[in-house]
């Protein structure tokens, strides 16, 4: 049984979805692809400067089972132009597998 969680999100107004993964490389090989199909669209801002209600977050979590049984989550994160998040919900749905 696996207990990490390797997952991308996308979170937008309220609006929150999130796909599950196999393997951390597996991930992080999906999660650079839809870095690089919406690259021009990319929020490039300190985080305190940005205004949620105007950008799309897409992340990627970890939740990792540790030897002592504590669990380890850490994520990164990337901001998009607000206008994209139709696209990008389409685009994640139809090349997920």
């Amino acid at each position: 049984m696996n207990t990490n969680v390797y997952s991308v999100e996308i979170l937008y107004s309220g609006k929150y979805e999130s796909w599950e993964f196999a393997s951390r490389e597996e991930r992080d090989a999906f999660y650079e692809k839809v870095i690089r199909e919406f690259n021009d669209q990319k929020v490039d801002k300190q985080e305190g400067e940005i205004d949620d209600t105007k950008i799309v977050q897409l992340s990627s979590n970890n939740l990792e089972l540790q030897e002592n049984g504590e669990y380890v989550q850490n994520m990164t994160i990337e901001w998009f132009d607000y206008d994209v998040f139709s696209k990008m919900l389409d685009y994640i749905n139809h090349e997920y597998i």
